[in-house]
C-alpha cells in the first residue's frame, strides 16, 4: 500500500523558487495500480523520487507498506524502482551479469543472484538476450531490463517512471500485460505516464496533478463523471479560453472537443459523445496555448504527435 499525506516541496533556484508539490494526499490500495498524469513540470517525477527516498519533502510524509518514506532503509527493503532517467547499467555487461551485478550489491548472494537474473530475464520476455551486451539493447529492452531490476528483490511495491517511453507499440503492449500480471500477484503499482490508453488500461487510481496540486483523482470513471457529455463541434475560429479543446482540423475548419461544463457553444454541433480520459485530462490541467507560461513549459496538445 502507499500513503501519501499532504506532501509538499519547494526547490530553490537562482530566480526564485518552484513549488514543484503543493499539499499531495492520496493513497494506493495493496494490489493495486495507481497513475500520476500532468503535464511536464507538474510534480509527477519529483513524487516518485519522495517515495523512494531519494529527495526529502518539506512538509508531509509518506509510507510504503506502512513503513515512513523517512525511514530510508526500512523503506527500500520494500520498494523497487524504475526511473526514466536510468543511466546505471553498465553498457559492456550482459543483461544478465547486470542483474546479478545488481543482485550482489543489494544483498543477494552469487548463487541467488544468478538464480534471480534467469527468473527475471525470462519474465520480462529477455532470455534469449541475456549475454548480449547492455549496449546492444533496444530501448524497449533496456526499458525491460530496468523493470527487471527493480524486481530482484522481489518488493511488494514498485514505482515506475514513464514505464513505456520510447518503447514501440508492440514492446509497450508486451509491458503493459507484465504490468497487469505483477498487480495479480499482489503486487501495488504506482506509475507515470503521458499515455491517455496506457493509464486508461492500467490504472486502478488516477492522480491528475497540475503546477504541483491534484485537481482530480480518483477511479476512470469517476474522474470523466465530473466533465459531462463532450460536444463535438465544427468552428470557423477558435474562441479565447477555448484553445485548449482544439483536438484536429475537418474539410479545413476547427474540431472541437467541448465538455457540458463549458458549455457556450461557438460553431456547428455534429455530435455528443461520452468523454475521454484525454477529455477530462484536457479540462483539468490544460492551459491557453497563448498563455506565457504554458510556451514556456511546454503544452499537452492532442493534434500534436
Amino acid at each position: 500500500m502507499i500513503e501519501v499525506e499532504h506532501i509538499s516541496k519547494t526547490f530553490r533556484i537562482k530566480s526564485g523558487e518552484i513549488k514543484a508539490l503543493d499539499d499531495v494526499s492520496f493513497n494506493i490500495p495493496s494490489s493495486g495500480v495507481g497513475a500520476l498524469v500532468g503535464h511536464n513540470g507538474a510534480g509527477k517525477t519529483t513524487l516518485i523520487k519522495i517515495l523512494s527516498t531519494l529527495i526529502i519533502p518539506d512538509k508531509g510524509d509518506a509510507r510504503i507498506n506502512g513503513v515512513s518514506i523517512r525511514e530510508e532503509k526500512k523503506v527500500r527493503k520494500n520498494l523497487g524502482v524504475m526511473m526514466v532517467s536510468e543511466r546505471a547499467f553498465y553498457f559492456r555487461l550482459s543483461g544478465f551479469d547486470n542483474l546479478v551485478f545488481f543482485g550482489i550489491i543489494q544483498g543477494l548472494s552469487i548463487s541467488e543472484a544468478k538464480r534471480r537474473a534467469k527468473e527475471l530475464l525470462e519474465l520480462v520476455g529477455l532470455s534469449s538476450f541475456s549475454d548480449v551486451q547492455y549496449m546492444k539493447y533496444s530501448t524497449g529492452m533496456q526499458r525491460k531490463l530496468a523493470l527487471a531490476r527493480a524486481l530482484l528483490l522481489d518488493p511488494p511495491v514498485i514505482l515506475l517512471d514513464e514505464p513505456t517511453l520510447g518503447m514501440d507499440p508492440v514492446s509497450s503492449r508486451d509491458f503493459r500485460s507484465l504490468v497487469k500480471s505483477l498487480s495479480k500477484e499482489g503486487k501495488t503499482i504506482l506509475m507515470t505516464s503521458h499515455n491517455m490508453k496506457e493509464v486508461e488500461d492500467l490504472a486502478d487510481k488516477i492522480v491528475l496533478l497540475k503546477r504541483g496540486k491534484i485537481v482530480a483523482q480518483g477511479t476512470r470513471e469517476e474522474i470523466v463523471s465530473n466533465i459531462g457529455k463532450i460536444k463535438v463541434v465544427l468552428t470557423d475560429t477558435v474562441p479565447k479560453g477555448y484553445e485548449k479543446y482544439v483536438s484536429g482540423f475537418l474539410h479545413g475548419r476547427v474540431l472541437l472537443r467541448i465538455p457540458d461544463k463549458d458549455v457556450k457553444i461557438w460553431g456547428d454541433v455534429i455530435g455528443v459523445e461520452e468523454p475521454t480520459l484525454e477529455d477530462a485530462f484536457v479540462y483539468f490541467t490544460d492551459e491557453e496555448i497563448d498563455s506565457t507560461r504554458n510556451r514556456r513549459r511546454g503544452g499537452f496538445r492532442r493534434w500534436e504527435g
